[in-house]
Order: structure tokens, then sequence, then C-alpha cells
């Protein structure tokens, strides 16, 4: 338990808890430059032939271990009371958690999209999109553990019992700066058949990265100052942007990491009149092929970051120690302290001691499905799947999740509501809502939790402002339509319309 305690105290201390997947914008046929996350084939196929990005912006966190109660959320949000629970002890505490049998988790991710651009011309399509992301998660946490950490040592329940893991429990936290570079190709139409392929090429500049592997523990509790950690295995890596002998911020050099990462796609479309092989002059005249239904798979965020400058790695294997409240307190003075006093806990017991000033670390890899239906005119409906998995010794998960979409889009205003199921939770569906009004869109993922239907453990939200404004707020750049009114906007800069 101490083990844990002190590196879950090096990594949180460091971040403060504020969505990804957008699913009411990315599945449209407007969605353009920002379907190209979920699938970098879906640029060929969509309703339009350019696209620009000014800025976007998503963010979401969801977990089932630490929550507010839907009634003081209320109150904490309209009359700006702040929740108090206590602890078995009666320490105060501003959330509450759950004391089920089952694991916890949590995940944190944020997306400020800067400026991009995407053009489709025929059959090929190109696009250039820019990112700032922060992803943070912890996976596998065993209720005895989530309990300490909230009540503290003197949680006499879990006293004089004996507690042994060996699935591994794992923390991290990566932050990053990435240039997407797209391209797609409808490489095979046969009659209704439409084939298409994309790839995205992702540098990846690392701006700070930490996790923490504990690979098996046994320990026990004997009072409320004492504890025996009997074996441990486990490794923990940080670069961050902070001085570890004073934790001042921030601390050079900007860029502590660089990698590489990919996402690949493939889209195939049934669609209602068969391919064309008409002619266009320029790129409005495009033809926009309607559909009875698509289906897409696409692997996203393959990769990693080397961090190698301000960066440490510690590794113990078979490690114990003995704990003595007040004597082992933890330092709150800077990072090289607190790693100090966990060099003093377990490298003279441990079987094995490694430290390197270098590690990878890899964005949160996943695999998606995505189905698209059209109801009748501008209704339709899509089915959106995400399996989050790990790929390498440290590393970020992504959410699982399923999602039903059904939607009204126009060029001019587009309306959405998904229900979401994560992580196979099938008893905490979430119900959310995307409004997209000419070239400004905003939505949830999470609109019950906003609005009070469940308890507060989850949150998201998302926005964003294209740079092709019209005088008419509908969308601009829509294949088949070139009216007059395009000659005053921005599509005058494409050399493809004199």
């Amino acid at each position: 338990m101490k083990v844990f305690s002190s590196i879950c105290l090096l990594l949180f201390s460091h971040f403060v808890l504020v969505g990804q997947e957008m699913l009411g914008i990315v599945s449209s046929n407007f969605s353009g430059i920002y379907g190209i996350s979920l699938n970098p084939s879906s640029m060929v196929g969509s309703r339009l032939y350019m696209d620009y990005n000014l800025l976007s912006l998503n963010s979401s966190f969801v977990n089932n271990y630490i929550y507010i109660e839907r009634s003081d959320y209320a109150d904490w949000l309209f009359n700006g009371v702040t929740p108090v629970y206590y602890t078995s002890e009666n320490e105060e505490r501003n959330f509450n958690v759950s004391r089920n049998s089952k694991d916890k988790y949590g995940f944190y991710t944020t997306r400020v999209m800067g400026p991009g651009a995407m053009i489709v011309d025929g059959d090929h399509a190109y696009g250039i999109t820019t990112s700032y992301r922060t992803n943070f998660s912890f996976h596998n946490l065993p209720q005895d553990i989530s309990n300490f950490l909230y009540e503290a040592i003197d949680y006499d329940v879990q006293h004089r019992l004996n507690y042994s893991h060996d699935e591994k429990i794992q923390i991290g936290a990566l932050s990053w700066f990435e240039i997407n570079l797209s391209y797609a190709y409808n490489f095979h139409r046969y009659k209704w058949d439409s084939w298409t392929a994309g790839i995205t090429i992702k540098p990846l500049l690392g701006y700070f990265g930490t996790y923490t592997n504990l690979y098996n523990v046994s320990y026990l509790v004997h009072n409320d100052t004492v504890a025996s950690v009997y074996s441990a295995s486990f490794d923990y890596a940080y670069s961050l942007p902070i001085g570890y002998s004073d934790n001042n911020f921030p601390h050079e050099p900007f860029i502590r990491g660089f990698g590489f990462g990919a996402d690949i796609g493939i889209t195939y479309a049934k669609t209602t009149k068969g391919h064309t092989s008409k002619i266009y002059s320029r790129l409005c005249e495009q033809r926009y092929e309607k559909y009875n239904y698509k289906i897409a798979v696409s692997l996203l965020d393959f990769g990693y970051i080397r961090f190698s400058k301000n960066a440490q790695l510690n590794s113990y294997s078979e490690a114990s120690t003995e704990w003595y409240k007040p004597y082992d307190t933890l330092p709150t003075g800077s990072v090289d302290e607190l790693n100090a006093k966990i060099e003093s806990y377990f490298k003279d017991s441990a079987k094995d001691f490694e430290s390197k000033q270098s590690f990878n670390m890899n964005p949160p890899p996943c695999a998606s499905l995505q189905i698209d239906y059209p109801i009748k005119d501008y209704f339709f409906i899509n089915m959106t799947m995400i399996w989050g998995f790990n790929i390498g010794k440290s590393y970020i998960k992504r959410p699982s999740l399923l999602s039903v979409a059904p939607r009204f889009e126009t060029a001019r205003i587009e309306v959405c509501m998904p229900v979401s199921i994560y992580e196979w939770n099938f008893t905490y569906p979430q119900i959310g809502l995307a409004i997209r009004y000419g070239n400004f869109f905003f939505g949830t993922d999470k609109l019950s939790t906003f609005i009070g239907i469940n308890d507060f453990a989850a949150f998201d939200f998302y926005l964003g402002l294209r740079l092709n404004i019209s005088n008419t707020f509908r969308m601009n750049y829509i294949k088949e339509i070139c009216g007059r009114d395009r000659l005053r906007n921005i599509e005058m800069f494409d050399f493809r319309n004199f």
C-alpha cells in the first residue's frame, strides 16, 4: 500500500483533473476536417470539398471511483455550495468514492485543435491539422488501495488484513503537440461499391510524460501507525516541466521528447446512384455521392514518444519495507526529495534496481468501427464503437465505448444526440447533445451528468469554429454547389475556381 500511495502522490501532485471523441460532430457528413481524428479515410466522402479549422476544444473525464452526488452537484452548480463528505474518521472531503468491489478506473483527455485545412480533389483528399493533447488514466486500481487513498492509513476496517495483487496497476499522464499530415484515396469504385483508404502521419513533440506500473504487491497495514510491504515490483518514470529541486514552473526545455504516430482507416460505402466519371473544372463541381450505408474501420494513435530531457526512470523488483508514522511521512518540498524518500524505502531491499535518464511512452491506441445509415432525407443514425487497449510497458489507456447517435443535418444547422456506453457499463448510459449552426458547433457527450440525471462522475464538452464563415451562416465549400455568392468568400483563393 505504501509504495502505491507514495508514487500516486508523486504523480497527482502535478495534475488537477479539470471529450476526446466529439461523437456528435465527427460522424457527420459535414464533419470535414474533424472527421479525420476518427478515420482519415472519411475525407473523400465528405459533403465538403474544402474545410478550414480556426480553433476547437474538447475535454472529457469519466471514472468509476470518485463522484459527487447529483443533489449536491446541483447545489454546487446553481447555489455555489461546495459539497462536503466525511471519512470514517470524520475528515472532510469534497467528493465521495465508490465502495463496491470492482477495480477502479479513470480517464481524462483534452485536445486543443489549432489551424488546419482539408481539400478534396476527386479520388484524392489531403489534410493538415495541428493539436495539443493531454491524456491521463488510471486502471485496475483495487478496492482496498482505493479505500486507503481516500481514508488514509487510519481506516481500521482494513487493518490486520493481508492483501496481495498480481494484476498490473497502471497510472500515466502524457501531454504532447502533434502535426497531422493526412491523405485519403478512393482506390476502388465499381457500380455501387466505393472503397476509400486513408492514413495520417504524425510527428509528436512531448511536453511532459509520467507513468507508474505496479506489477505486484503484497502488504499488511497493522494499525494507524505501522504498515509492512512484504514484496513489491514496480517502476515509475517522469519528465516534467518543473525544477525537480524546487518545483518551480516552468522549467526548460519546453520540448522534452520526440516521436512519431500514425492513424489508418478504410471506408466502404454502398452508394445510391453508382459511380460517375463526370469531369469537373472547379472543385465545387465535384459530385457528392449519397449512400445507402457506410461501414468504416480505423486504427488510431499508434506511436511513441521518447523522453530524454529532464527524464528519470526507476525500476524496483521484489522490494520490501516497513513504514512507521510519523517518521516515514512523505516530504512535500520537491520531486527530488520525494524520489529520495522512495529510494530509502525500497532500494536496499530490492532484488534488482535500475535507473535511467530516458524512457518511452505511447499515446492511447484504439481500434474503431463506424456504421452510418441514412433514415430519410436529412435524418441519419450512426453507430460508433471504440476499443481502447494498451501497447508496450507504459501507456495511457483510452476508454472503450459504444455509441448510437441519431442526427439531423443540413448545411445550416445540425443536431445530434449520441447515447454512449463507457467501458461496457450498460447500467450507466450517457446521453449527449451536439448542435452546429453554420460553422460554429458546441456539444457534450455527457449531457445527463450536467443536468443532474446521474451522479457527477464524468463530464465532457466540446466547441469549435471553422475559418470559412459565410454571410448566410451556412457551410461553405459544399460539393455540387457553385453559386455566385461563392465569389465573395475565402473560396476565391482556390486556383481551381478560375
